[in-house]
């Protein structure tokens, strides 16, 4: 049996071998197609017929001249050079697929949160609800004929469209933050709704009812973002030597309850603030940027409470307050006093916490500032 074995194995090899031209050679199912291009013919330019206007048509990807004499040798097609990112790109940008319009920003959703806030803060139009956790507000009804003196509303107002009408009507939005497809990069999504003015409607679309609109808002908020984030830029590198971290003073007041002192403005302290929670894995469970206070949960860490936090948790968990009791929760309050803020812990507005958390906590923050 052994030689009849090994002639079939010989004979099944040598089959093998000989097809291998026919799977993988130049006629093969599995051949090289990186020269395939030599093979390609130049189509003549497309024609219109006279009598009908056209624009100019120009090559979109334009084939380089021959530089040199053509062989006929093979040779491996190099790949195309990776595409080169500059550090100067504006950090915010306005993208679209279709129908569907964000706004790109390279930072993390966490620290985009009081940043666009802020922009609703600066337009002068008022938030009717919001989740932090969910990085997702709404805004209250804008009548546009009644609040032309409203900046955002006098930006907006002539992206309306043709047809569309503003008197008696009123307009608002949803602003939601969401994860980008990317490491540490964020989406800005907007939906806008409109209805007539005292009207019971409430349902959100599911589309923008004015999509001229939704992409305004997008715009504008690319321009502020951007230039805010120039502005915060220069006002660093024209700020006294150092960072928030060498600003930062630990002492207690005439009470000798423990104050965290920052000698910056209040949007610089409060940035560098939720910084420093992050990194010193304090978890965040809400804040209020217009009070100036940061939620912290005792009970579990930044990173034991971004792995619990799933998308459906999240959305399960919405508007639904944890009960009073079942967490350890303190506030750290930021407070503005002339050119400084002052940071200190609290249990609640008028309750004091226990001064040695308190000191800690402080300390940890100061700690980790940059």
């Amino acid at each position: 049996m052994k030689p009849v074995t090994g002639a079939l194995a010989i004979a099944v090899l040598s089959s093998s071998l000989s097809g291998c031209g026919y799977i993988f050679g130049d006629e093969g199912y599995f051949r090289d197609r990186g020269g395939d291009y030599q093979l390609s013919t130049v189509e003549p330019r497309i024609q219109v017929p006279e009598g009908v206007n056209s624009k100019p048509l120009g090559d979109m990807l334009p084939v380089p001249g021959v530089t040199g004499p053509a062989t006929a040798e093979k040779f491996e097609v190099p790949r195309p050079r990776p595409m080169a990112v500059s550090g100067d790109e504006a950090g915010f940008s306005l993208q679209q697929t279709g129908s569907r319009r964000w706004l790109h920003a390279a930072s993390a959703p966490g620290e985009l949160y009081g940043r666009v806030r802020q922009f609703f803060d600066d337009y002068q139009v008022p938030v009717a609800s919001e989740s932090s956790s969910l990085g997702e507000f709404e805004t209250e009804w804008l009548a546009f004929d009644l609040q032309a003196s409203n900046p955002l509303v006098r930006r907006l107002a002539p992206s309306v469209g043709e047809g569309r009408r503003l008197e008696e009507m009123e307009q608002r939005f949803r602003v939601r933050i969401e994860p980008g497809v990317q490491g540490a990069n964020s989406e800005i999504h907007v939906l806008h709704m409109s209805r007539s003015q005292g009207g019971t409607q409430s349902e959100w679309p599911d589309d923008s009812d004015n999509s001229n609109l939704e992409r305004a808002l997008l715009a504008e908020m690319e321009t502020y973002l951007n230039q805010s984030e120039a502005a915060s830029a220069a006002s660093l590198a024209t700020s006294l030597q150092g960072s928030v971290a060498d600003t930062a003073e630990l002492s207690e007041d005439g009470a000798g309850n423990p104050v965290l002192t920052i000698q910056r403005d209040f949007n610089r302290a409060w940035a560098a603030v939720g910084g420093a929670l992050s990194r010193a894995d304090l978890a965040v469970a809400d804040l209020n940027r217009s009070s100036g206070v940061y939620y912290i949960d005792l009970d579990q860490s930044a990173r034991e409470q971004a792995e619990e936090a799933g998308f459906f948790s999240r959305l399960f968990s919405r508007d639904e307050p944890a009960p009073e009791g079942e967490s350890d929760r303190v506030q750290v309050r930021l407070t503005q006093i002339g050119n400084q803020v002052q940071v200190t812990v609290e249990r609640s507005i008028d309750s004091a916490t226990d001064l040695d958390l308190a000191r800690d906590l402080l300390t940890r923050i100061r700690d980790n500032l940059s």
